[in-house]
């Protein structure tokens, strides 16, 4: 995946922990799907989104149906819901499924109804990858005074449990370009042993970012360095016309 890489290679570069951000899959836009056949009557159903995020999922396929038959399936599909969000996607498919022209088209039938499954429980939350807690003890072993043991233990309960740590980063994900937070500027008490260095970076339907947590004594240059040249790369492979 794009954005877990991004996280472990601004953990490198910068020493620190690095993390990147996804917006949530509801506003996130279809670029295509494959079905590929399975034994046991299944279909690997393959979603690629913008962005280049891709997800898959094994789903019951009901009849015998050949990969050619598959692939015409796959092209309805794509002909319509192409270019939606995941959820206009999910919403579209329960309306042409209640179409009565569907009913007389079996294999469009169980195209929507296959696609009906792969979208009913897609995770739509938002991702956030995270590398590089070990600097945070390398910073507390090297005897940093601002990196104690308790403040090392809320930032890496804050860390595992991902969903906190998106919403106390969320305030800095909506501005655009870099955004540094010292100390105690963090509104959230949390976050006052350490600083943040992030930026975001937008595919044209939501927003996401790429950042560096780590002490306040930490190397902002190489931080700044990283995050900024992680953020462009990555602006640059979602968005191809982006200089």
């Amino acid at each position: 995946d794009l954005l877990s890489h991004a996280s472990q290679e601004i953990s490198r570069a910068s020493h620190q922990v690095g993390f990147a951000f996804r917006p949530g899959g509801d506003g996130t836009r279809l670029e295509h799907l494959d079905l590929v056949p399975l034994d046991g009557g299944k279909v690997l159903v393959v979603v690629v989104a913008a962005g280049g995020h891709i997800t898959h999922k094994v789903v019951a396929w009901s009849g015998d149906y050949s990969a050619a038959e598959l692939q015409q399936a796959a092209n309805y599909l794509n002909s319509e819901f192409k270019g939606r969000t995941l959820g206009e996607v999910r919403q579209g498919v329960l309306e042409r499924l209640r179409e009565e022209r569907t009913l007389y088209d079996a294999l469009m039938e169980r195209a929507l109804r296959l696609a009906s499954t792969t979208f009913e429980d897609m995770d739509t939350n938002p991702s956030v990858f995270i590398q590089g807690a070990s600097h945070l003890l390398e910073d507390l072993t090297g005897g940093d005074p601002d990196t104690t043991l308790s403040t090392l233990r809320t930032l890496l309960r804050m860390i595992e449990e991902k969903t906190r740590l998106v919403q106390l980063l969320d305030g800095y994900m909506s501005s655009s370009g870099l955004t540094i937070v010292i100390g105690s500027e963090h509104h959230t008490p949390d976050l006052q042993p350490f600083s943040i260095v992030v930026a975001s970076y937008s595919d044209g339907h939501g927003t996401g970012a790429v950042g560096v947590i780590g002490p306040t004594r930490m190397r902002y240059s190489r931080a700044i360095d990283a995050v900024e040249g992680l953020s462009k790369a990555i602006d640059r492979m979602v968005n191809p016309k982006t200089p």
